[in-house]
């Protein structure tokens, strides 16, 4: 018995919650699902009885290869010969056979031997062969038999098994739930895989004398799918606005986790001296892997062809009016702002056939409107676009979706409403103003604000600018009223306007700015806005010729200036200093070589007449090479001196506070 749907609650992010409700007389009960629902059903299905009887408990087939099912029966079946494979599989059972021939019915029971094929001359003949209680074997044709009962118990068990599997293989699985004794008044609760509702609008108006303002009725359609395989028959419906977090849960798969396998310990006899050692346990680790488009129409022009000159033409069909609309379509909706959500609950109840969707009205509002030609060339170059702006006054919030715009009577185009709550600005831009020409001219610049000295940094702090000039040429007839609008950037908060006159409308995201265009002239409109920045770079990396031209610029004053190029004077010091200190190590190094030539050559010398003269030579020089040394330990500890002193001084500045406008 099913079980029929009562209530369907349908969320923007592919899930539905169901309540079905009805009497059931009986111990159980089935509710059959999708294979790709079950998951859902496991994690949320509630049952409860309003007549006061228990759920004692819900049972499904658990999900697994039909090989693996059927693994260990005696009955399987092919999908083309069931009943010769029935007879072969049922081979040494107990059966009863029921045979009809030539108008004699007749009933005979042994154990199965087989299936046979009998060839002769003309033909060949299926048979099937039964033993008898008698012994007797007994042969029958397989066109004469008219029934099969099975009389061994295990069989029929696994015939039935093998039938029951087989329905595993549909795309449908069954909960089946069971309950005490009794009537019941069954109710039950659960989420499940449902496409996600849609809105539409449509926006009928009715512009006043000046063609700038008016009134208009706001009406909005849910659309939603009946995806069950039954009718929806007066059924509670509600569209919920908003998303809850929702995901999928693997609870119908059957899983077994892999663990560790230990072995025996292996025994034997101990020997005299030696002992057997227990096998080592071989961990097993568990593998499974885891799992814009602006359309418009110009305003019809009814008067274009006369009725006077075409006289057999047939009358044509009344135009929508605002009154004639909102009278014929009855909203019947309950709203509710659920914290998260926003519900429409729709109080006539709705019937959708199987395979069928439908269409349910949500809101039947009258509003005020005002119209716009708005530009915004980050979204449409070169032209505006015609909008219409009203506050969302229906009390509700309007998911978003397309809507058609019809005023007095013509089809204007085709909007997308955002995502609004209640009271917030609705902008519909519905076609394009190709009576209006815009360019736009953009350049950046920067602007020094100041330096300032921070520790071991120059900083630069200065204004990174954009300017963009808007070019608006109007070849209508008539004034035009353009907005300007200028989309944010991800760092919009640290831009400030100037040298710009306030905006006329301002969000997080956009800035809007009227600009009036006279009949057949063009007008210019200019954005500046600027954002603060800086730049810095290390003290030690300066130079005289940077330096110079920030005194020119202004940038620094001369006290500043005068410090800053003692600084650079100071560094300059170091430099220097360095850079003797590597040339003196390098004649160091030098030196200590031809030291070493000197000892060596003296080594080689005797002690006879003839080379005396030429030993004290080299002593003599052996002394000049010495005396150089001293030469430069004591220039280089001069110099380490000197580079101290400096950079006690570099530190001094470093560590005070400086800074120039």
């Amino acid at each position: 018995m099913t079980l029929p749907v009562r209530e369907l609650v349908l969320y923007k992010h592919g899930v539905g919650f169901f309540v079905r409700q009805g009497q059931i007389s009986g111990t159980q009960f089935g509710v059959t699902f999708r294979r790709d629902e079950v998951n859902d059903i496991l994690k949320s299905l509630i049952v409860f009885d309003q007549a006061g009887g228990q759920v004692l408990g819900i049972d499904y087939q658990t999900p697994m290869d039909r090989e693996v099912r059927l693994a260990n029966s005696s009955i399987r079946l092919s999908e083309t010969n069931s009943v010769r494979d029935l007879i072969r599989r049922l081979r040494g059972r107990r059966v009863e056979i029921t045979t009809l021939k030539a108008g004699n019915a007749a009933a005979f029971s042994g154990r199965m031997i087989g299936l046979d094929e009998l060839i002769t001359d003309e033909a060949s003949q299926s048979t099937t062969a039964v033993q008898l209680d008698s012994g007797q074997v007994q042969i029958v044709a397989l066109s004469d038999i008219t029934g099969i009962k099975i009389l061994d118990s295990l069989a029929e068990s696994d015939l039935s098994y093998f039938l029951d599997t087989s329905l595993i293989e549909d795309s449908r699985r069954t909960v089946n739930v069971r309950l005490s004794e009794g009537d019941h008044d069954i109710v039950i609760y659960y989420v499940a895989p449902s496409p996600t509702w849609r809105v539409s609008y449509r926006l009928v108006a009715e512009s006043d004398a000046n063609q700038q303002t008016g009134k208009a009725l706001l009406q909005g359609w849910g659309l939603f799918d009946n995806r069950l395989e039954e009718d929806l028959d007066q059924v509670k419906v509600t569209l919920v606005a908003g998303q809850p977090i929702s995901f999928i849960y693997d609870l119908y798969t059957s899983q077994i986790p892999a663990r560790p396998t230990v072995r025996d310990e292996a025994r034997v006899a101990p020997g005299p001296v030696e002992y057997a050692e227990a096998a080592a346990a071989e961990e097993l680790m568990d593998a499974m892997p885891r799992e814009r488009a602006f359309g418009g129409a110009s305003r019809a022009t009814a008067n274009r062809f006369m009725a006077a000159s075409a006289p057999m033409a047939a009358a044509a069909p009344p135009r929508p009016k605002l009154a004639d609309v909102a009278q014929s379509t009855a909203t019947s909706t309950e709203t509710k702002d659920a914290a998260e959500f926003f519900q429409y609950a729709i109080t006539t109840p709705v019937t959708v056939k199987r395979g069928d969707s439908a269409l349910v009205p949500i809101t039947n509002s009258q509003i005020k409107y005002s119209r716009e030609l708005l530009y915004n060339g980050a979204k449409l170059p070169n032209h505006p676009v015609a909008a219409l702006r009203f506050s969302n006054s229906t009390g509700l919030t309007l998911e978003r979706g397309p809507i058609t715009v019809v005023e007095d009577g013509d089809y204007k185009g085709e909007a997308i409403v955002a995502f609004t709550k209640d009271n917030g600005e609705v902008y519909l831009p519905y076609a394009v103003e190709l009576g209006v020409k815009v360019t736009e001219h953009s350049n950046t610049s920067e602007q020094t604000v100041k330096f300032s000295i921070s520790g071991s940094y120059l900083r630069h702090d200065l204004y990174r600018i954009e300017t963009t000039t808007y070019i608006l040429e109007n070849t209508t007839t008539r004034p035009l009223v353009v907005t300007i609008e200028a989309s944010g950037k991800p760092n919009w908060t640290q831009w400030e306007l100037f040298d710009t006159r306030k905006p006329d409308a301002e969000n997080a995201n956009e800035q809007r700015w009227k600009v009036e265009t006279e009949a057949r002239k063009s007008a210019t409109f200019t954005r500046k806005r600027r954002a603060l920045v800086y730049k810095q770079e290390e003290l030690i990396n300066l130079n005289y010729q940077n330096l110079q031209r920030y005194l020119e610029n202004k940038w620094l004053d001369r006290a500043t200036f005068d410090q800053l190029t003692e600084l650079l004077n100071t560094l300059g010091v170091i430099q220097r200093a360095n850079e003797e200190i590597a040339k003196l190590n390098r004649d160091r190094t030098q030196v200590y070589e031809e030291q070493n030539q000197l000892r060596a050559n003296i080594t080689t010398l005797q002690t006879n007449d003839a080379e005396v003269g030429l030993r004290n030579r080299m002593l003599a020089q052996l002394t000049a090479t010495q005396d150089r040394l001293d030469s430069i330990a004591a220039r280089l500890s001069e110099l380490e001196a000197t580079i101290i002193t400096a950079q006690k001084a570099v530190d001094s500045f470093i560590a005070g506070e400086h800074e120039s406008t």
